[in-house]
């Protein structure tokens, strides 16, 4: 089994840690996050070989690892993991994808691998079933990124072999075997060529990490790998260097002309799977295109995604530790530092020094420097450049576990790498995040959330991980709360000044250590809408997907149980309707989507069956309670209406309860031959109002309209004390008469009737200088019944007399 050169520091700090909590009950979940499924484990299949009862691996850095992916060009992201299983033998990968409520296995069988011919464990992605598969990987390429492509390593037996080697396999839809893939390195002595990517294959390689993406063709991204490789030349010398590789193919007929060079010992160098990988770099360690800053010390633990315009850069993240080889006046750094490098075609004005591999030179890009990693290596020349080109909030204290993301959260720029960490501040580790900011040259590094640390709290928080759902980051890592281990995660807003959120907390997770039930690992995430070209980087989600994020975490102690949870909004609160009329209202609702971003909508119908939708709107990502609405329009009167609000998420749906509404009932149709009378805007000028008056309907009806305008007096002893006030003790109220007209007009007839205020009108208007009346206009129709077509209040003011 593989181990990982880590700090003894590191080692020593979890060991102490998991003295206290390995008796410790983890906390339940939060409640807002959807179990994938309920009640079930991701590794559980005993048919493809799948044994629950033996569990996952808990070895750092990772046991797992997921990506949102479809198989289909534009088809909706699902959930694709890929993890280390105990077995009955030797450890396998398995990778099965969630869909339709249910985990499946991918794959039944390998092509060109060692066990391909008799596999012990049917779902076994191993070269070799008889050795461990050790930290899996898992990411989508080929046309419309509809080809899963998985990494590990694992140990190689045979003459040339005989150290752990990086391997790369792509599942076929058709056939649904995973098939190996990269130029025959010869086959150790017996069996089919060996597709290793190792630089060297009788050196140790490990933690490989892949990514799709294409510096040439977007609609056609390769799976590129990273990995760290013992080095094989002075200085690094058996000290683990970081490596890249990108793919050449499908379809090679063979790989001849790659490096490194594999067995050509039966002439043409087979093309395994159609696929041959050719190293990208500066040979900068003798002929060896490490990437590492300081070539005498261990780089581990690599990352790689895509960014830029069409996903056109290829960013890789890695942390060096161990002492340094270095001395004198140059001698580097001796703490854990986190650096990040770019990989671009080689400047044809200041050319890096050094012979190129794959048309990539690689530059290193801190909080302050950039530096091209090539053999004059300004990063590593001196204590201070190494320290500019470091991504450590303090470049001085211990960094370590990066991993990288491609997004942006203004989507009007092109993808940025984003980075999380794990640094040391005081004495525990805490989580940090940056992102690339300017351009060119300028282009820097900077700590977002204002520079502080995204976890909180006294324990450890460790194993970071980082996706983008849309164009929002989130944040997944582990962490010791009261010598528990739990599980976090969170997102950023704010795209200007990105300030990071907490979404969930107390995840449960198995107890951090590297004994016995216990585990160093990441809980990886991903989302159904990550950046890529295919989506314009998280904007329009592929396959109507509203992009939910989703994460693996590991729990129990014997045995170790890989599971999956996604974000899960609160069930909606339905609210009362507003604005109801004879045929339309509007229905209310709130929900708080806890983070991720849902699609809400109302049911409704004249029965709880509904069997009708309002349009769906998206709300969040936020974790307050949203308010949202949608317009009923053509309603019919006099029903009740019932209806509830509905939030989703890409992979539940959460009702809230009934509620119902009764529309207003329609007044009944006039009578034959009367037509509808109606007044507009009253305009009252002195003593006289002038009221706009109408008739609608059809040819031959008639609207009989009666204006009147009246005051009420208020009377104490037959003497008007007061005009359309309340009523008060010893007074009575009369209802008096101030003007008054008649007009017949038949339908489609308009016309402007003119009141004015009679004898008694105008002495109230003189005496008060003020006077408010009550217009009624009233139909008589065809059957002689009277009623109301209008009422409103005019007002009447009396000239000012101005005195000479």
């Amino acid at each position: 089994m593989g181990t990982n050169r880590r700090m003894s520091r590191r080692r020593a700090r979890v060991a102490a840690a998991s003295v206290v909590i390995a008796l410790a009950t983890a906390g339940s979940a939060a409640a807002a996050l959807q179990a994938l499924p309920p009640g079930a484990q991701v590794n559980d299949d005993p048919a493809a070989g799948i044994n629950p009862a033996l569990g996952v691996s808990g070895e750092n850095p990772a046991n797992a690892d997921v990506v949102g992916g479809a198989l289909t060009a534009g088809g909706k992201a699902v959930p694709w993991a890929v993890f280390r299983q105990h077995t009955s033998g030797a450890d396998q990968i398995f990778s099965r994808s969630f869909a339709n409520g249910a985990w499946k296995t991918r794959g039944s069988g390998t092509v060109g691998g060692r066990s391909s011919a008799a596999p012990t464990f049917p779902g076994s992605l191993n070269f070799d079933q008889a050795q461990d598969g050790e930290a899996p990987a898992i990411d989508f390429a080929g046309a419309g990124r509809t080809v899963p492509w998985a990494t590990w390593y694992e140990n190689t037996t045979g003459t040339g072999f005989g150290a752990n080697n990086i391997f790369a396999s792509r599942f076929d839809a058709t056939t649904g075997k995973w098939i190996f893939a990269g130029q025959s390195r010869g086959n150790g002595g017996t069996g089919p060529g060996v597709p290793s990517l190792n630089i060297h294959t009788d050196k140790s390689a490990e933690n490989p990490s892949v990514a799709g993406g294409s510096a040439v063709d977007p609609t056609k991204p390769g799976p590129w790998v990273t990995w760290q490789e013992q080095g094989a030349n002075a200085p690094g010398v058996n000290k683990d260097q970081i490596f890249v590789s990108k793919p050449v193919g499908p379809g090679s007929a063979n790989c001849d002309t790659v490096t490194p060079k594999g067995d050509s010992s039966a002439g043409d160098i087979p093309a395994i799977g159609g696929f041959c990988f050719q190293q990208a770099g500066v040979e900068r360690l003798g002929t060896d295109p490490s990437l590492n800053v300081d070539l005498t010390r261990d780089g581990v633990e690599p990352d790689i995604a895509f960014t830029g315009a069409n996903d056109s850069v290829p960013w890789v993240v890695w942390y060096e530790q161990n002492p340094t080889g270095t001395t004198g006046a140059n001698k580097l750094g001796d703490n854990e530092m986190v650096f990040a490098a770019k990989g671009v075609a080689p400047s044809a004005t200041t050319p890096p020094s050094g012979t190129v591999d794959g048309g990539f030179n690689w530059i290193a890009v801190g909080n302050n420097a950039q530096g091209t990693l090539d053999t004059t290596n300004r990063c590593g020349a001196n204590l201070d450049n190494e320290h500019a080109c470091a991504l450590n909030l303090d470049p001085t204290k211990d960094a370590e576990d990066p991993r990288v993301a491609a997004g942006t959260m203004n989507p009007a720029n092109p993808t940025v790498p984003w980075i999380t960490w794990d640094e040391t501040v005081g004495s525990s580790h805490k989580i940090f995040v940056s992102r690339l900011v300017g351009a060119g040259a300028a282009a820097r590094f900077q700590v977002v959330n204002g520079g502080q640390p995204i976890s909180t709290g006294s324990g450890d928080a460790t194993r970071p991980d980082i996706t983008f759902s849309g164009n929002t980051p989130y944040v997944t890592w582990r962490q010791q709360v009261n010598g528990v281990s739990e599980g976090f995660a969170g997102h950023f807003v704010n795209a200007a000044n990105p300030t990071f959120v907490l979404d969930q907390s107390n995840i449960p997770l198995t107890p951090t250590g590297s004994g016995a039930g216990m585990a160093d690992v990441r809980e990886p995430i991903s989302s159904s809408c990550i950046a890529t070209p295919f989506n314009s980087d998280g904007k329009a989600c592929q396959g109507s997907a509203i992009g939910t994020p989703f994460f693996l975490f590991t729990n129990g102690t014997s045995p170790l149980r890989l599971f999956s949870s996604a974000y899960a909004p609160d069930a909606p609160v339905t609210g009362t309707a507003s604005g109801v009329t004879t045929s339309a209202a509007t229905l209310n609702a709130t929900d708080n989507p806890e983070g991720a971003s849902v699609s809400a909508s109302f049911q409704f119908g004249t029965t709880t069956a509904y069997g009708s939708s309002t349009a769906s709107l998206t709300l969040g990502p936020n974790n307050a309670a949203t308010p949202f609405s949608a317009q009923l329009t053509g309603l019919p009167a006099g029903t009740t209406i019932h209806y509830r609000a509905v939030v989703t998420s890409d992979f539940g749906t959460f009702v809230g309860a009934d509620q119902t509404l009764t529309t207003a009932s329609t007044p009944p149709p006039p009578p034959a031959g009367s037509g509808h009378g109606s007044i507009g805007q009253v305009k009252v000028s002195g003593n006289t109002a002038s009221v706009p008056v109408q008739c609608s309907g059809t040819a031959g009806q008639t609207c009989n309209l009666a204006l009147t305008m009246t005051v009420t007096e208020t009377l104490r002893d037959h003497k008007v004390i007061a005009i359309t006030s309340r009523k008060q003790a010893h007074t009575h109220r009369e209802v008096v008469g101030v003007g008054s007209a008649h007009v017949t007009l038949t339908a489609g007839q308009t016309r402007v009737v003119q009141i004015t205020l009679n004898r008694t009108g105008k002495a109230l208007l003189a005496n008060h200088h003020t006077l408010k009346v009550s217009l009624r206009v009233a139909q008589t129709l065809a059957n002689h019944q009277t009623v109301t077509v209008a009422s409103r209040t005019l007002t009447f003011k009396a000239p000012k007399h101005h005195k000479h």
